[in-house]
């Protein structure tokens, strides 16, 4: 069992119907760092034995910022969506800090989205903050989210 499986169950009971089958859907999991992202994203590629993308493993080290290897994020979800054949394709969680922005820049719409709260998260450094407040106020994660987790302690 996994250390937080109870607090994941509201995501698992909300995906249940849009996974039903495994079409080709995109699950987008977006939240500060540390909320929880990669724990909620790994368990349910586990749950639904889908495939997962965390983004942080495609992010350009040498920028400062949160720039990714696009071009390779786009191929891994091109391998489960772009099928001709739509019994081919399959779902894709993918999950990050822009995950929406990211998203955006490649041409595609997530089909579900979930937003992850902590407050028991580390503070971001003052230059992510930013560039982190400026994504909320372009993509409004909050406001479009389809699930909203509070993976707080208290």
């Amino acid at each position: 069992m996994f250390q937080n499986e109870r607090n994941y169950e509201p995501a698992v009971e909300a995906l249940k119907p849009a996974l039903h089958n495994l079409p080709g859907k995109i699950v987008a999991i977006t939240g500060l760092p540390g909320v929880g992202k990669t724990s909620l994203g790994r368990y349910l590629a586990y749950r639904f034995n889908v495939s997962l993308i965390e983004t942080d493993l495609f992010l350009r080290r040498a920028c400062g910022a949160m720039e990714h290897h696009e071009d390779l994020i786009d191929q891994v979800i091109g391998t489960r969506l772009d099928q001709e054949d739509p019994e081919r394709q399959r779902p894709v969680v993918i999950e990050g800090a822009t995950v929406l922005r990211l998203l955006d820049r490649l041409g595609r719409r997530p089909d579900f989205i979930i937003q992850v709260i902590n407050s028991d998260a580390p503070a971001s450094n003052p230059r992510l903050a930013k560039e982190l407040e400026g994504y909320d106020a372009e993509y409004t994660p909050a406001s479009a989210a389809d699930l909203f987790l509070d993976f707080s302690a208290s």
